[in-house]
């Protein structure tokens, strides 16, 4: 019987998407969710595999550091927790080889359900996966990383998490949130601007305020002043437009 479960258990473990790495790993700002001190390094099986929850699946992983990987063993959290605290109220009966400090301790359960929801938000989830999911899963766990990086990157150029922001339109194949994907909305023309490092941070400043993705913001700045700018010629222009010929000279 315990041979068929670990025949099942290892039909369930397999090689994660990109877009699951750095989904989990991004997860309680970047940090392990045990220690809650040391960078996120590896997906961590919150149910072991060797347990009867355990699955090697998106749901069932949590950011963590390697050292906590490596101490929690084939133990749940509630488990490894519930053993640190034994050792240090216990410290000769050897309830645990390795142990965090008892304030850490006290909070691992609670730092894995706020976690897991993070991680289970849909919106989240679908963010990540529709920004990644076409992305190939690099072979090295180092090359995993500098994806993470960049993905680290690129989220401080918004104000707030852009799976918040609001969908142009529902859709299962590509991300429509105004944040980031603003450029989908109908109509949209993308076009770049340069500016110095003191104009755009105030840019991103005052977008935020107002709640509005940066793209929206300029294109309502610059519509305005094209619209002052037509005022302004058509009222120069009003009293020569005699003509179709005076009124194409205008228009120029």
């Amino acid at each position: 019987m315990a041979g068929a479960g670990q025949e099942v258990l290892s039909k369930d473990r397999g090689n994660q998407p990109l877009w699951v790495w750095i989904m989990v790993l991004m997860a309680h700002g970047r940090r392990c969710v045990y220690c809650d001190e040391r960078q996120s390094q590896t997906l961590e099986h919150e149910a072991p595999l060797a347990g009867r929850a355990g699955r090697d699946i998106w749901w069932n992983l949590v950011p963590a550091c390697d050292r906590c990987n490596s101490w929690k063993h084939k133990r749940s959290a509630v488990e490894w927790a519930r053993d640190m605290k034994l050792h240090h109220a216990h410290p000769t009966a050897g309830f645990a080889r390795h142990a965090l400090a008892p304030r850490v301790v006290e909070g691992i359960n609670d730092r894995v359900a706020q976690v897991q929801r993070e991680i289970r938000d849909p919106a989240r989830r679908q963010w990540f996966e529709h920004h990644y999911g076409r992305k190939r899963t690099p072979r090295l766990r180092r090359e995993k990383h500098e994806e993470v990086q960049l993905c680290e990157e690129g989220m401080e150029r918004y104000p707030y998490p852009p799976w918040e922001s609001r969908e142009i339109k529902p859709s299962r194949s590509h991300c429509m949130r105004v944040l980031c994907c603003g450029y989908q909305q109908e109509a949209a023309h993308p076009e770049f601007i340069t500016l110095a490092e003191a104009e755009r941070e105030d840019l991103r400043r005052m977008a935020y305020e107002k709640g509005w993705y940066l793209g929206d913001l300029i294109g309502d700045l610059l519509g305005r002043a094209v619209e002052e700018w037509r005022q302004s010629r058509s009222g120069g222009c009003g009293e020569e437009m005699l003509s179709d010929v005076n009124h194409d000279n205008c228009a120029r």
